[in-house]
């Protein structure tokens, strides 16, 4: 018995080492996404307009979402400790060489191809480690481990900011040397838990979650299940409605609202800070709740948001909808991770979320070029009434699949092939 106590110890300090391992990980992972702070200078150092340089980040995103895959399939079969020095050499490399590029092919590769692979190698078994160490509370876990991520947005971006204003794009190499100094004093703790491992004083319910899913899924068998292809379209769905207005918040507030550029860059920051407690909240939802549910309450928000924004004439009201947008976006995220591996089982769930994850990338791919292609400036301050009322009529459709999906109940339609 007191054998048995002192490993469930050592248990729940080991998932404690590896929750923080993990959020280190993750705050390293989301520097591409200040990339709006110094796209100007690649644009100098390149020669660049802002739609050729803005490629790089499409590329990055789709590497990201590729090498999530394969980065899924190792850990699930090696585990995760080489996959974060292997990811976070190649991610360093990325900003060392983004650093010095002079051309857009240069910057194509770094910052696109090789940044994505790097963040790809990492990020989704960094999520997929800790939650395996978290079977009790997978929600709380994920809301709170991908917190980082804005949080690392917001540090890089001021970083970036006085690094670039000092040096220029080439500020970005010390960015490369800090992630590297972090993923490496952190890596040596990503471990998988070992087989049979449950935290003390849990039980699982009396009906396992796999056998209510139908055993654990190969990559194979979930891509031939109806369930699938309909989280792709629903996390396709979400991450296209918040990506939309979100990639435009400066664009949009100094049109709708007459705000200069600097005070402008607030509405972005209002966002990251609404992203960060979305996060969280989702993640206790998800506890409470249940994923599908939590899902059906982000996209009602996310209609609610963007409909509030179309329609305010005022700093404060413009802010109050946004949080409600940034918040309900941030939740997205947070859903599918846990209700991957809900539906699908643990063992294969590294590669299994990789492939859903092209969910995500597509939305966040395909939402901005949207959002850009639908601006009206003859309309002058209503330039993106069109926008607003497209990504409402997303997250309506979405809202209505997630609707569909809770009242299916049975979590896999293992007998159904699409």
């Amino acid at each position: 018995m007191e054998k048995a106590q002192m490993a469930a110890e050592a248990g729940a300090a080991d998932r404690r080492l590896v929750f923080s391992a993990a959020f280190v990980i993750i705050f390293c992972s989301s520097g591409v996404s200040a990339f709006s702070v110094f796209v100007d200078d690649l644009m100098a150092a390149t020669g660049g307009s802002r739609a050729e340089v803005a490629l790089s980040l499409a590329i990055s995103q789709f590497s990201l979402a590729v090498f999530g895959i394969v980065s899924g399939w190792i850990v699930d079969r090696f585990g995760p400790r080489m996959l974060m020095y292997g990811g976070g050499v190649l991610m360093t490399l990325a900003w060392v060489l983004t650093a010095f590029a002079d051309s857009l092919i240069m910057l194509y590769l770094s910052f696109g191809l090789c940044l994505g692979a790097g963040v790809g190698l990492i990020y989704g078994p960094a999520i997929n480690t800790c939650l395996r160490w978290f079977p009790d509370k997978r929600g709380f876990v994920s809301g709170f481990l991908l917190s980082a991520s804005p949080l690392g947005t917001l540090a890089i971006a001021k970083l970036a900011a006085v690094l670039c204003h000092a040096f220029g794009s080439a500020g970005l190499l010390w960015i490369g040397l800090i992630y590297l100094a972090l993923t490496f004093s952190v890596g040596w703790k990503m471990v998988l838990p070992q087989s049979g491992w449950r935290p003390d004083c849990w039980k699982p319910a009396s009906t396992p979650e796999k056998d209510r899913a139908g055993g654990d899924f190969s990559c194979v068998a979930m891509i031939r299940t109806a369930a699938f292809w309909h989280m792709l379209l629903l996390y396709a769905l979400a991450a296209t409605a918040g990506a939309m207005m979100v990639s435009v918040l400066s664009p949009i507030a100094q049109v709708q609202l007459g705000m200069e550029p600097v005070i402008a860059a607030n509405m972005v920051v209002a966002n990251c800070l609404a992203n960060f407690f979305g996060r969280l909240a989702a993640g206790r939802l998800c506890d409470k709740w249940g994923e599908a549910k939590t899902l059906i309450l982000i996209f009602v928000l996310t209609v609610i948001g963007l409909l509030g924004m179309r329609q305010a004439a005022s700093v404060i009201a413009f802010t109050a909808f946004l949080l409600l947008l940034g918040g309900s976006y941030g939740g997205v995220l947070v859903v599918f991770p846990p209700l991957c591996a809900r539906m699908f089982g643990i063992a294969h769930s590294g590669a299994n979320y990789g492939i859903l994850f092209f969910g995500h990338a597509f939305g966040g791919l395909i939402g901005p070029q949207i959002a850009a292609r639908t601006v009206d400036k003859s309309l002058g301050v209503h330039a993106f009434d069109n926008a607003y009322l497209l990504a409402a009529a997303v997250a309506v459709m979405g809202l209505a699949l997630s609707l569909a999906f809770v009242r299916r109940r049975a979590p896999v339609d293992s007998g159904r092939e699409l």
